[in-house]
């Protein structure tokens, strides 16, 4: 396998990395130990050997290598005008049949990191990759006949794909990543190329619980497996084993290794993470909350929050369910800031005349406001992304914990 996509790449004199981030760098290790005849040229506007001409290069290539942090929308680019491909695209092509690929709006981290274990505790050759831990093709030197590539798939990852893995699952589907696509339909529509291209031998597992208004009907689809089932931000509940199961059950692995992994599940870092408790009071980490759905699930899970802390970078995703929630929830404080924390809060004024909403420039104030009013849980579930002022929703995790560390017990 290894080989034929060597073989493949080798027809290609000159190679586009079009974005020198995480995946970009990878392939460029790659490339220069097995595509020792290829000429690499990077396209990035943030590379030294760009200049604001960089675009420029994208014709002057024979293949290109595209980063799935780049919006051709966004940079007005159509995809079928040059030769375009993927990382991703390369080891879903070339490995098919080896990869567990796992998509959806929310839940794709913690059910790899499960899957993976699962396998690990079944004495299973397994990788984790994709759009957590180690870069595709960052793996490729590990792999052997034995080896299940367990990987999660972003929208980005899967756009223009035309290749899925073996046995495809997809999580959930929420608006998100409206900056990045023309509408939700072509989100959608990415999201679904995790087993548009299977075939009879392949496994299909989806929890959907009604039709999309628009999109590929997953309906239609003869060989899946539907489950109800729901990841809700690392938090593991009976109705979400199930996917875990049925995955056991096609894998034909033992009950007790199954009862193994998730008795020693650790849930990840940002997902409903306890961070400290003060004079009484939790203080709970969600940054990776990125949609409204998420923070009101989140408030759902915790079920005593009385103080929830919003707010991020607006991407065009619609707060009206998040805001009807609120309006009806048993949260007294609604702490705000940044771009949909103003959204939410000119929408909450005039109709929460029961509710306390404070409104601040900034996370450190409004963690400090938390400190001054809460009574039993401190939820910092932000609804949003975090791209307006923090690097990755980590880094914006990270700050909060660390001014939750600098409060006065």
């Amino acid at each position: 396998m290894l080989k034929n996509l060597i073989s493949e790449l080798q027809q290609y004199a000159r190679i586009g990395i079009f974005g020198f981030g995480v995946e970009g760098k990878s392939f460029y290790r790659f490339a220069q130990k097995y595509l020792p005849n290829s000429e690499l040229v990077i396209i990035d506007k943030n590379h030294a050997s760009c200049d604001e001409n960089y675009l420029k290069k994208l014709g002057e290539v024979d293949l290109i290598l595209k980063s799935p942090g780049i919006s051709l929308y966004n940079l007005g680019i159509d995809y079928k005008a040059y030769n375009f491909s993927s990382t991703t695209e390369l080891l879903l092509k070339h490995f098919k049949n080896r990869i567990i690929g796992v998509t959806g709006t929310k839940g794709k981290s913690t059910l790899v990191t499960l899957i993976h274990a699962l396998l690990k505790n079944a004495g299973k050759k397994s990788v984790l990759c994709g759009n957590i831990g180690t870069p595709a093709f960052d793996i490729l030197e590990v792999l052997d006949a034995e080896t299940t590539i367990v990987m999660e798939l972003s929208s980005h990852q899967l756009l223009h794909s035309n290749n899925s893995p073996h046995i495809a699952v997809l999580t959930n589907l929420f608006e998100e990543h409206l900056d990045y696509y023309r509408n939700a339909q072509e989100y959608y529509e990415a999201k679904f190329n995790i087993f548009a291209h299977q075939n009879e031998n392949d496994i299909f597992i989806y929890n959907l619980p009604q039709k999309l208004a628009y999109g590929y009907n997953v309906y239609a689809k003869a060989l899946k497996y539907k489950v109800n089932f729901t990841l809700q931000n690392g938090f593991i509940h009976k109705a979400s084993l199930q996917i875990l199961e049925k995955l056991k059950d096609i894998l034909a692995l033992d009950d007790a290794v199954y009862l193994q992994t998730i008795q020693n599940f650790q849930t990840l870092p940002h997902r409903l993470e306890f961070v400290q408790n003060i004079q009484g009071v939790s203080y709970i980490n969600d940054s990776i909350s990125t949609i409204p759905e998420a923070a009101i699930q989140a408030v759902k899970v915790l079920k005593n929050v009385d103080t929830l802390i919003l707010g991020g970078y607006d991407r065009g995703v619609h707060y009206e369910a998040l805001i009807d929630f609120l309006l009806q929830s048993e949260i007294e404080n609604i702490i705000l800031f940044s771009d949909t924390g103003k959204k939410i809060y000119d929408a909450l004024h005039v109709k929460a005349k029961h509710k306390k909403l404070f409104l601040f420039n900034n996370l450190q104030e409004c963690v400090k406001k938390a400190y001054n009013i809460s009574r039993s849980i401190v939820l910092f579930s932000p609804a949003a992304s975090s791209f307006n002022e923090y690097k990755n929703f980590e880094e914006r995790g990270d700050e909060f914990k660390k001014i939750v560390s600098s409060l006065k017990g």
